[in-house]
């Protein structure tokens, strides 16, 4: 989260759990009105605590609205940008898992996630009661607490990271490296096809290696237009330093991911409400 945002705090994860879950965050409103909000793609599956007033979201331009109640959620993974709104006694707590680590949690196959669909827990595994939780912790104010006891009950049911899985773990930096091509890095150490790795993405992380190589280039586009002062960054020295075929590939992406266009973004939605995973307003605490 990024700084002088007042209305979510951003929390690192300490021990095994960190090899699951990449951070918590708590989103909060006590200003007496409704704040909208954008977050950036992660392609991360998020688990949603929600103990205050509904929370309404939608994806890129605000297709298809969903309103999450009081109780649990899951969504993801998160394709494309997500806007919510926080109206005034907002308060959740959002679980942003790793790459396997959702699968690692509630063992099913994770191919059918569209990334805009919202499921209840219940509706993905019957094995244990998030709702239960969800009581328990409704009853407790201080979030930390709340955090301590969410990490206890997670590392409880967490299983095993699969044999299948360790490899796309394991190679996993291979996908910042542009001189290497990182399904065949993948296939080539843990000596199984290129289609297998590709499979494997699928089910334990919900998305292809193709598709986490484009986000991954489009990420870094967006960390260069957050992070310039420039009121109008050169689109063609962006174009050229990622790579992009011409303009109408990173406009095309900028739909894909945002809803937008590179000039809307920079205009209408770059250092508004807009937040990408892991920028916040405070140090971190771990937890």
């Amino acid at each position: 989260m990024e700084q002088h945002d007042n209305n979510g705090m951003l929390y690192m994860i300490d021990g095994n759990l960190n090899k699951v879950i990449s951070h918590y965050y708590h989103i909060y409103n006590t200003d007496g009105k409704t704040v909208a909000k954008q977050l950036s793609p992660s392609l991360e599956l998020l688990l949603v605590f929600n103990f205050g007033t509904p929370v309404h979201i939608s994806f890129n331009n605000g297709s298809a609205p969903h309103v999450l109640e009081k109780g649990c959620a899951v969504l993801g993974p998160l394709r494309q940008m997500l806007n919510y709104e926080l109206k005034d006694g907002a308060d959740a707590i959002v679980v942003n898992f790793k790459l396997s680590g959702f699968y690692r949690l509630f063992k099913v196959p994770l191919n059918n996630f569209d990334g805009q669909t919202v499921y209840d827990p219940a509706e993905i595994t019957d094995k244990f009661s998030f709702d239960d939780l969800w009581t328990g912790l409704s009853n407790i104010a201080d979030i930390k607490a709340r955090l301590s006891i969410i990490s206890e009950y997670l590392a409880h049911y967490i299983h095993e990271m699969d044999d299948a899985a360790q490899p796309l773990i394991d190679g996993e930096h291979y996908f910042y490296n542009p001189a290497t091509h990182p399904v065949k890095a993948i296939a080539s150490d843990a000596n199984v096809s290129e289609r297998t790795v590709q499979i494997r993405f699928q089910k334990y992380a919900g998305y292809s290696p193709k598709e986490l190589l484009r986000f991954l280039r489009f990420k870094m586009v967006i960390g260069r237009l957050t992070n310039t002062d420039e009121a109008t960054p050169d689109i063609f020295e962006i174009i050229d330093t990622f790579n992009y075929h011409d303009q109408s590939h990173l406009i095309k992406d900028f739909q894909h991911f945002l809803g937008t266009t590179p000039q809307q973004f920079i205009k209408d939605i770059k250092g508004k409400e807009f937040f990408t995973v892991g920028s916040g307003t405070k140090s971190p605490d771990i937890i």
